[in-house]
């Protein structure tokens, strides 16, 4: 089976189309992003795309996190979950310059348990330090 990937594009740049706010995040509810697909954001002037690590810092537009400095640079997504980005720049931010992107379901997968050694390997090891332990003594 062959997998496509999607590479988008948006403009990271202001005034916005028809004077919407909400406009970057109308654009990423059309798009369904799967893993593997990236992200490329371009602009001009002066801007910023900060990746922020959760849906409190995106909506209070916290501006401290991964800045991406350089115009078109490619954000490959790689994980089920929810990707939120802002501009740092200035009150860009609130002034609706950062885009939410849902990767997959949007839900990150839940932590993976540890391994454990089945019974058999963890009584051989306990065996060859006692073993070891005695063998010096």
């Amino acid at each position: 089976m062959l997998l496509q990937h999607t590479q988008l594009e948006t403009v990271w740049d202001g005034p916005f189309p028809n004077n919407s706010v909400g406009y970057y995040e109308d654009w990423a509810s059309n798009k369904t992003f799967q893993i593997g697909d990236s992200v490329v954001f371009n602009w001009n002037g002066t801007h910023t795309a900060t990746e922020v690590f959760s849906e409190e810092e995106y909506e209070n537009c916290t501006k401290t996190g991964l800045v991406i400095a350089t115009s078109g640079v490619s954000v490959l997504l790689n994980a089920n979950g929810t990707r939120y980005f802002v501009c740092s720049v200035g009150t860009h931010c609130e002034q609706g310059m950062k885009v939410a992107i849902k990767v997959g379901n949007g839900i990150p997968p839940p932590p993976s348990a540890a391994p454990s050694l089945p019974v058999g390997s963890l009584a051989a090891v306990i065996s060859s330090i006692f073993i070891l332990f005695f063998s010096y003594m």
